[in-house]
């Protein structure tokens, strides 16, 4: 049997201006071991402790801690929770362009309007 090669997901992007959407992310900090669950670990920083300790933590001086982000694979951040904008620009700029496109047309039948009344 052969293996398929696994699908991904399309990155959605920008209406507008064609830029991928940012990812929903959960950031973890000052954990005493690395993460070993099943979403996707993108970003990985590891620090030995020197010279402080966090006693909250039970964290002490000479331990390693880890701080990462994680990503579930699929969720991105909608403009409003549900449009494909990147935010606030690029939302104005497609609403202006929809705006001309929508008064050119209404421009359009009035003459068609006007010439069909006259006759012509």
């Amino acid at each position: 049997m052969l293996n398929k090669p696994k699908e991904t997901m399309k990155k959605p992007k920008c209406i507008s201006c064609d830029k991928t959407l940012r990812r929903v992310t959960q950031d973890i900090r000052d954990q005493k071991e690395s993460y070993k669950g099943n979403l996707i670990c993108y970003m990985k920083k590891k620090i030995v402790v020197d010279g402080f300790s966090i006693p909250l933590l039970n964290i002490k001086q000479g331990d390693t801690i880890y701080s990462y982000r994680l990503w579930d694979g699929e969720s991105y951040h909608y403009y409003l929770g549900k449009y494909k904008f990147c935010g606030v620009n690029c939302a104005a700029k497609y609403g202006i362009k929809q705006l001309t496109k929508g008064n050119e047309n209404e421009q359009r039948t009035k003459t068609n309007q006007e010439s069909n009344r006259q006759g012509i």
